[in-house]
């Protein structure tokens, strides 16, 4: 099978424009076909690469003649009469920020090939061949990818391979005039934070941060598959996100959040936000393992033109969510206290979503290509995530296997055997597999377990053998001010000046039974105007007092009575029972601690 030969140039950053040039022997294919994804894996979404395509031409190449082309759908294309030789050239707008598409400008350049490579139907497994190509209006620019280099000078442009189509679209693209390289080994493996964009970040701590935490996450499946990792961490000044790769991922990070020596030896500890970015770090480390070798077999088998449904992505994105901070404890980046109180922050998340009443979360899997990726003002109300309550749902196994086997089996063999099982030979993983090889291993009757807090809408039982761990779990009322708001009133308001808009309206509370509606402003309590300290205003009024809420919809002013709740939204607080027994001390420690055996 011929080679398929991709060129990629940024010709108009300033018009945020790639150049995109397949090449390839077509004889013998006829018809040819060609198909750009609709999806990238790891973002269950249908996000139609295609919608930002602007031109498209077939030419052969002995010839120099067009070859004619019928679209066939949103994102496939048929040629006519195909040549011997065939040069297809595509254009694209980009400027897509996020980590899962292409952008462009005068600064930096970044893709997934998802977005920008057209595959050839019947020819994804042949070797693939690319050349990138620097952009000729702007200078001083230089490349990073985990694509094998072929033929490349110093700044990394040059000619780069792929075993075929699908190891090409899982090797991301970075460029640019601000790229900064912080390595370190993992089990001998060579690894790098790749900061991609201007900062004033602390490179030293990083470097040991990351190392640390990457090696906790190596340790759970003793083996590292990858010959070496990139991080391509997109500094900007906001947004927060990742996309897992073979060898890589791809992170979005504000620039506040990468640390500073300036702000730990003012404070003495790491500031929240740069705890949150090593616990992105961990989650999509671990997706080395889990999601990108232990594969889901609905992943494995699409070929991107459609969905790929499936009810078990909880043990693959809620799994992974639940490694990600037990990594960062497990490395001593952060201690068991601050651990517990990420699991708490996690529990308050989920108990004050409505929609956990209402989504199972096999449902919750399922329904990411519906539901999750589109949230609107009804998501709460709708929605449970199977990041969140999947990592409630592992943890609650993790503890439960360990008590129930005194110890012999935890959610840590559990992963190992899906390794050798399904991730070592890349074998498809079938549905369920998870949940069936926790049950082998361990010799449990799991089937009861599994059914009911996959299939029903009961809470995860996160919190039911923490005792048996030596941690006190408390659930009450909180008191910052969105709190006193979300539960007094029911409802979730907009951030910054001006009138309280109302975001989301949560069900069966007070502003729903009022009438209240998202996108409602609200100007005025009982005839007083609503100010910045809408909480003190709150806290004036008895639980159950009728309150008369002035609000705009749209440009009418409209009057609503609404009865008040009487608590704050419920907090969870999590922390170590410095008076249970030996044995759960001893319990806690071989979780959060493996063989360190430390606590």
């Amino acid at each position: 099978m011929s080679t398929l030969h991709y060129t990629v140039t940024p010709v108009d950053p300033a018009a945020h424009r790639f150049r995109v040039e397949l090449r390839l022997d077509a004889a013998g294919h006829d018809p040819l076909t060609l198909h750009l994804p609709t999806w990238i894996p790891g973002s269950y979404l249908v996000r139609d690469f295609a919608r930002h395509l602007l031109s498209i031409e077939a030419v052969d190449e002995a010839t120099g003649q067009v070859i004619p082309m019928q679209a066939l759908d949103r994102s496939s294309w048929q040629l006519g009469d195909v040549a011997e030789r065939v040069c297809v050239t595509c254009e694209f707008y980009a400027r897509d920020a996020s980590v899962r598409a292409a952008f462009l400008d005068d600064m930096r350049g970044f893709f997934n090939f998802t977005s920008l490579a057209l595959r050839p139907a019947g020819r994804d497994k042949a070797e693939v061949r690319v050349d990138l190509v620097a952009p000729q209006s702007v200078a001083g620019w230089s490349l990073v990818t985990t694509l094998a280099a072929v033929d490349v000078d110093e700044r990394g442009f040059g000619e780069y391979r792929a075993d075929d189509y699908w190891d090409l679209i899982d090797q991301p693209v970075a460029m640019g005039e601000a790229i900064e390289t912080v390595p370190y080994r993992v089990r001998g493996i060579e690894h790098a934070f790749v900061l991609l964009g201007a900062h004033d970040a602390d490179t030293r701590q990083l470097a040991i941060d990351l190392a640390a935490i990457c090696n906790a996450q190596a340790d759970v499946f003793d083996e590292l598959p990858a010959t070496r990792y990139l991080f391509l961490a997109q500094v900007a000044d906001s947004g927060f996100g990742g996309l897992e790769h073979r060898e890589s991922s791809v992170l979005q990070v504000p620039r506040n959040a990468l640390p500073s020596a300036a702000r730990v030896a003012s404070t003495g500890k790491r500031d929240a936000s740069y705890e949150d970015l090593l616990g992105l770090a961990s989650h999509e480390y671990f997706h080395l393992w889990n999601v990108k070798r232990i594969r889901p077999a609905a992943v494995a088998e699409s070929d991107l033109t459609g969905e790929a449904y499936f009810r078990d992505l909880w043990a693959y994105e809620g799994v992974t969510s639940y490694y990600d901070d037990l990594g960062l404890v497990r490395a001593g980046v952060i201690n068991e206290q601050g651990y517990l109180d990420r699991l708490a922050k996690l529990a308050t998340r989920i108990e004050r979503t409505p929609g956990r009443h209402l989504q199972s979360l096999a449902q919750s899997s399922f329904d990411a290509w519906l539901k999750f990726y589109k949230p609107d003002e009804n998501t709460p109300n709708a929605v449970v995530s199977y990041y969140g309550k999947g990592a409630q749902l592992a943890l609650g196994l993790d503890l439960k296997l360990r008590l129930e086997t005194e110890g012999r089996v935890s959610l840590d063999t559990v992963m190992q055997a899906a390794w050798q099982r399904y991730g070592r030979t890349e074998t498809p993983v079938p549905e369920n597999a998870l949940a069936e090889l926790a049950a082998e291993v361990s010799g449990l009757d799991l089937a009861e377990f599994f059914d009911f807090h996959l299939e029903t809408t009961a809470d995860a039982p996160w919190a039911d053998y923490l005792g048996d761990f030596g941690i006190r779990a408390l659930a009450e009322p909180a008191s910052d001010d969105a709190s006193i708001v979300r539960g007094r009133m029911g409802l979730i308001l907009s951030d910054g000046a001006g009138p309280a808009r109302v975001t989301h309206v949560l069900d069966d509370g007070p502003a729903q039974a009022a009438g209240i509606t998202a996108g409602d402003r609200m100007i005025a309590f009982d005839g007083i105007e609503v100010g910045r300290e809408l909480a003190r205003q709150l806290a004036r009024y008895p639980a159950g007092a009728s309150l008369r809420v002035h609000l705009f919809r749209g440009d009418q002013l409209l009057v609503r009575e609404m009865r008040l709740a009487g608590d704050a939204a419920p907090e969870w607080h999590l922390s170590i029972d410095t008076t249970a027994d030996e044995a759960a001390h001893a319990r806690r420690a071989a979780w959060l601690h493996r063989e360190r055996g430390d606590h």
